[in-house]
């Protein structure tokens, strides 16, 4: 009995210690959990109060291209291309696969693999075995590449030697802009040359600049390859011309030469087959009863005014004791600019300061009289001549002007 009670109080006392135990550690979890929610919100209060006392620093935002544009796709700044050199040109040596070429190829060892075929419209070619692959934009050494590549893959252990020949290259198609005398789009067959491209076209203008004629080819990627070749060059220094390779696709552009120009032989290239083969000189003469005619007279390019002489016909007295007058207009001054030629010292005494080269759209007024008529109406036109071919059109539609000389109307034109 004794233990027993014992035991009971024993047991007692423990479980009144247990429930005071669980007390004490219930409060003091209140307590901390009570101290972290106090430390949770004083703590942004603090934060916040730092930050007011603390002043804001600007922040500098970065200008970035508009996402329209792809890095590769935003247009370069301007400036002149490179100037072609087969040494550091190499890009533009390569001759890339498009429609219409044909190759051959041959797998060493494994004849069963070799072909010779045709790149389709969509740009592909069939292949014994593999089927069809797109090989538009390659080189013949990347085809080699892919080709060994594929069938060492799928077929062999290992690739295999494959050797790739151009049997067919395609016809040049090109688009021809600038100071050329038909720009337009041309087929040419393959291999042509650039300088034989100029011809083809009609030759370059008066104002075209041989040093600068620029070659654009863009690629399957979307990348555009631009340089720029000299024709001029080669004629002065008697140097080959530089070994420039054109592909179909190309875009040529012969630019214009920049006012003040000093250091550019026109009369050189307009006795060469760069230039236009001929051009156009106007004569004035006095006629009755309209008073006024104008007539053009084609001439080999490089031609001189004794040559002009030499052309007219004996209905236009252009020989004679009287001085003519040569109009032209001046890209350079931007204005018309008179000469005077004397036919007589030019036919009888060979005075060879009257072997001037003419250009193109050059005026010969045979009178004295008429250029007066012909420089009064430069003064009486609304708008004033800024080109050629406004001085060209005022030369045209002198016959059907009416002028007024000197307060009478009987000189038409």
């Amino acid at each position: 009995m004794v233990n027993r009670q014992k035991g009971s109080q024993q047991a007692r006392k423990t479980i009144l210690r247990l429930p005071l135990f669980a007390s004490i550690f219930y409060s003091c979890s209140q307590g901390l959990l009570g101290w972290s929610l106090i430390q949770g919100l004083l703590t942004p209060a603090s934060i916040a109060q730092d930050v007011q006392q603390q002043p804001l620093e600007p922040v500098e935002v970065q200008e970035s291209p508009p996402t329209t544009f792809r890095d590769e796709d935003i247009p370069p700044g301007t400036k002149r291309p490179p100037l072609f050199d087969v040494r550091t040109s190499e890009q533009f040596n390569l001759y890339r696969l498009a429609i219409g070429d044909a190759i051959s190829v041959t797998v060493l060892d494994f004849d069963e693999f070799s072909f010779v075929g045709a790149i389709d419209p969509e740009g592909k070619i069939r292949v014994p075995f593999l089927g069809q692959i797109s090989i538009v934009g390659l080189t013949l050494d990347e085809v080699e590449t892919k080709v060994a590549y594929e069938l060492g893959q799928r077929y062999l252990q290992e690739p295999p030697e494959v050797i790739a020949v151009l049997s067919g290259p395609r016809p040049v198609q090109l688009t021809i802009l600038g100071e050329v005398s038909r720009p337009g789009y041309y087929f040419f067959a393959p291999g042509i040359t650039l300088n034989n491209v100029i011809t083809g076209v009609g030759g370059s203008t008066p104002e075209a600049d041989l040093r600068s004629i620029i070659v654009r080819r863009p690629l399957v990627d979307g990348t555009v390859l631009e340089e720029r070749v000299d024709l001029y060059s080669p004629l002065i220094e008697g140097t080959r011309l530089p070994s420039f390779r054109l592909q179909g696709g190309d875009t040529i552009i012969v630019s214009k030469l920049d006012a003040g120009q000093k250091d550019y032989d026109r009369t050189l290239i307009s006795k060469t087959n760069l230039a236009q083969p001929t051009i156009i000189v106007r004569v004035l003469v006095p006629t009755a009863p309209i008073g006024l005619a104008v007539r053009n007279i084609t001439l080999p390019n490089g031609s001189t005014f004794v040559d002009a002489v030499a052309a007219l016909p004996p209905s236009i007295p252009l020989i004679t004791k009287e001085e003519v007058t040569l109009l032209r207009f001046d890209p350079e001054q931007g204005k018309v600019v008179t000469q005077g030629l004397n036919p007589i010292k030019t036919v009888e005494n060979l005075d060879v300061t009257q072997y001037v080269t003419l250009q193109n759209e050059d005026v010969i007024v045979v009178s004295r009289t008429l250029l007066g008529k012909v420089l009064a109406a430069f003064r009486v036109i609304t708008q004033p001549i800024r080109d050629l071919l406004g001085f060209s059109n005022f030369i045209i539609g002198l016959p059907n002007r009416n002028f007024d000389g000197g307060g009478n109307n009987n000189f038409r034109f």
